[in-house]
């Protein structure tokens, strides 16, 4: 069988005399992330002195940038789409040029000549016998680019994988190669994550259901959401970029794609980041396709992807939602690239969730500032606008905004905030009429108590949620009173309640988890989740004896959420050093006495007329389960 030749002997040439073919007034791009053509670029650096207005475009270094160094000033101007730490001090300085833009957007640039290439300087993999090179592991804007570009230089490297997908061009395509081999530059991990990346990965893994698609960045947050998806089911990948975590899951057969609507059973990306080993995976591998960005990150591919969970990270947010991704006030660190496609893609996306994941505080030579704001720094620019804004996630907790007003945003992102903040970021609250007057949080005694959060099957095998209550769950309090029975609100409130209004209320949301302590069960998906039952209970001044309440809502009752509420109140009081509970009960409330009675616990009734004081004495180990009883 005839094989084509690897490419035409005349069109090979040193790096040198390849960048001698650029031109005074030249825009070159030169190849992204770990695909950068290193040699190419070395040649540049070498060339500077002798290069004349020359503006080199980018998306992404990871490697060499010689160019960026002053010295070059006069005769190159980098122009970046998105700023990596080569470039971050020259843009800042004036030296080089940010533009921002969605990254599904730049390729149209290209096509339409808005940005008109002259020179394109990227690496591709040899040849194979049809005459095809694979761009590896950077499709992303660099394909637009060849394919755009008057004059196409490559260097040829046996280093670069040759991956799958609409990733390759032809020998025709390609006018001057530089066969140069070295291994592609890597992203190495950024090491174990911290504690508090830790308590943010898990909060996001909770939003995470089996079979969703997932978009991620690269970095120590990605990396700690993936390592805590291990027990999921069929997850799929369509992203802007992938890393070795991706390729550790996919090989435990997490990451399989069954359930994807498009591309099912593919690892779907535009570029990759990652060590030798993912360049290996990658390498010929059936289970990745490589695409350009305007594919990967365009709005009408994500939104057909059902259960869309984009996954992005942030430099703050303001009270009403608004958040920045690019740059810290002035100075501009990062770029648009894929953030805002695939938010607003997700949030079209049947089932999808747009997830924005950021720590509660930043560390600045000023000390430490809280990420979640009351107004936006000076010159910071929006990534994600109010409208967009669905999932924001701190190591306090995690916070759904869309369709909910600015009174509730704000509380909701307050309690997101650092504790050391919140007193601030209230009154900056009222300050602007975003809350009410008189609105209060809890006393900052013990931080959000995560480790009492927990989904429970209940006898029937439904599942709720349960947790402790925090300040921004007033309306779904506010919504579950309402959706009681004449009957259950007499018997729980031993009389009949005609309004529960904010003053009474918010005290009721606002707890310290240390004298008090109030959990609450939440049935459905975050996005439309509702409270169908609460438990509480108050300690006495000086004493180690608390009063304890529970409501159940009307639908819910008779399947063991009381009994549940209790079982988890008993041991969390425990800890906190209560050795007895007592409750006043109707007498008719024949239900909720079981749940005492059935207890493992020492349990003494009193009658008073038409009320029963129940007295429950603990005993055993903490996370003993009571009996259940009949209904409850």
């Amino acid at each position: 069988m005839a094989h084509a030749p690897a490419h035409r002997s005349h069109k090979t040439v040193s790096a040198a005399a390849a960048v001698s073919r650029i031109r005074p007034g030249a825009r070159v791009f030169v190849g992204s992330a770990c695909g950068e053509p290193l040699e190419l670029v070395r040649a540049l650096g070498a060339a500077g002195q002798r290069l004349t207005d020359t503006e080199l475009v980018q998306v992404l270094t990871l490697g060499v940038a010689p160019y960026a160094d002053p010295q070059f000033a006069r005769n190159v101007r980098a122009n970046a789409f998105f700023i990596g730490k080569s470039l971050r001090e020259a843009v800042n300085d004036a030296r080089a040029d940010y533009t921002p833009v969605f990254l599904s957007r730049v390729p149209e640039l290209f096509r339409t000549g808005r940005v008109d290439l002259d020179v394109a300087l990227v690496m591709v993999s040899p040849p194979d016998r049809h005459g095809y090179c694979s761009m590896g592991v950077s499709v992303d804007i660099t394909k637009s680019a060849v394919e755009a570009a008057r004059l196409v230089i490559a260097q040829v490297n046996r280093h670069m994988p040759r991956t799958l997908g609409d990733s390759f061009l032809h020998v025709d395509q390609i006018d001057l190669f530089v066969e140069h081999d070295e291994p592609l530059t890597e992203w190495r991990s950024s090491g174990e994550p911290d504690e508090t990346t830790q308590r943010i990965a898990r909060n996001v893994a909770r939003l995470v259901p089996d079979g969703a698609t997932l978009q991620l960045g690269i970095g120590r947050m990605p990396d700690a959401v993936l390592a805590l998806l291990g027990s999921k089911n069929d997850l799929g990948i369509h992203t802007e970029m992938f890393s070795d975590s991706v390729m550790r899951l996919a090989r435990a057969g997490v990451i399989n794609g069954s359930r994807k609507t498009l591309q099912r059973g593919k690892i779907v990306g535009s570029f990759v980041a990652g060590s030798q080993a993912l360049f290996e995976f990658v390498d010929d591998n059936p289970l990745i396709e490589m695409h350009p960005s305007d594919y990967t990150n365009a709005l009408a591919v994500i939104r057909q992807q059902d259960v869309m969970i984009a996954i992005n990270a942030a430099i703050e947010a303001d009270l009403t939602g608004q958040v920045v991704a690019d740059s810290i006030g002035e100075w501009f660190y990062s770029g648009i690239g894929g953030h805002a496609d695939f938010i607003r893609g997700a949030a079209l996306s049947r089932g999808g969730r747009p997830i924005i994941a950021m720590p509660s505080t930043a560390r600045t030579p000023q000390g430490v500032r809280s990420r979640i704001v009351a107004h936006l720094s000076p010159g910071a620019g929006v990534a994600t606008t109010r409208g967009d804004s669905h999932y924001i996630v701190t190591e306090y907790g995690v916070a759904y905004l869309h369709g909910r007003s600015l009174r509730e945003r704000a509380i909701a992102l307050i309690n997101l905030a650092h504790p050391d903040f919140r007193e601030d970021l209230l009154a900056a609250a009222k300050r602007r009429k975003l809350v009410y007057a008189d609105q209060m949080l809890p006393p900052v005694r013990q931080p959000y108590p995560s480790q009492y959060e927990s989904a429970v099957a209940l006898r029937d095998g439904s599942t709720v949620f349960i947790r402790p209550i925090r300040p921004d769950d007033e309306t779904s309090m506010r919504e579950m009173f309402y959706s009681f029975s004449e009957r259950t609100r007499y018997l729980r409130f031993h009389g009949m309640p005609k309004s529960f209004p904010h003053a009474q209320l918010q005290v009721f949301c606002n707890v310290d988890y240390d004298e008090e302590m109030a959990l609450i069960a939440i049935a459905g998906e975050p996005e439309n989740e509702e409270v169908v039952a609460v438990g509480r209970y108050l300690r006495e001044p000086s004493r180690n004896r608390a009063e304890m309440a529970f409501a159940v809502r009307d639908d819910w009752q008779n399947k063991g959420l009381g009994t549940t509420l209790f079982g988890k109140l008993v041991d969390i009081g425990r800890e906190r050093g209560v050795d007895e509970f007592w409750a006043e009960v109707l007498a008719e409330n024949i239900p909720m006495i079981r749940v005492f009675r059935h207890a493992k616990c020492d349990v003494t009734t009193r009658v008073f007329g038409d009320a029963v004081r129940v007295t429950v004495r603990v005993r055993g180990e903490a996370g003993g389960e009571p009996r259940v009883p009949n209904s409850g």
